[in-house]
């Protein structure tokens, strides 16, 4: 699948991934937690998400951290910090396709 960039440049989707995003509300002096899915995207040039897009040279790496709890936490280790995205699946596929398109 291709997807034109700003630029004009196609971009490759290589994989996707459902994350969790957990929201705090208060409501009627109420505190309440949300959760939203969304989803990151790998592709050749790029990592984008619902809040940001990185090139993918300025990823050091990827990791995942699972918890004994419902939600396992995938880290974006950038040159801008590190990214959490809690998800309820191992992204097993994701990382192996992110190591594989930095070796090339």
């Amino acid at each position: 699948m291709k997807i034109l960039n700003i630029g004009g440049s196609p971009l490759e989707l290589i994989a996707s991934l459902t994350y969790i995003k957990v929201v705090r509300k208060i409501d009627w002096n109420v505190q309440k937690y949300e959760e939203i899915e969304s989803e990151i995207k790998l592709f050749d040039k790029k990592i984008k998400w619902s809040e940001d897009e990185i090139d993918i040279h300025a990823v050091f790496d990827i990791s995942f951290r699972e918890s004994k709890k419902k939600l396992g936490t995938l880290y974006l280790h950038t040159n801008r910090g590190v990214y959490p995205f809690y998800m309820r699946d191992v992204p097993k596929h994701f990382i192996e396709q992110y190591r594989n398109l930095i070796k090339k």
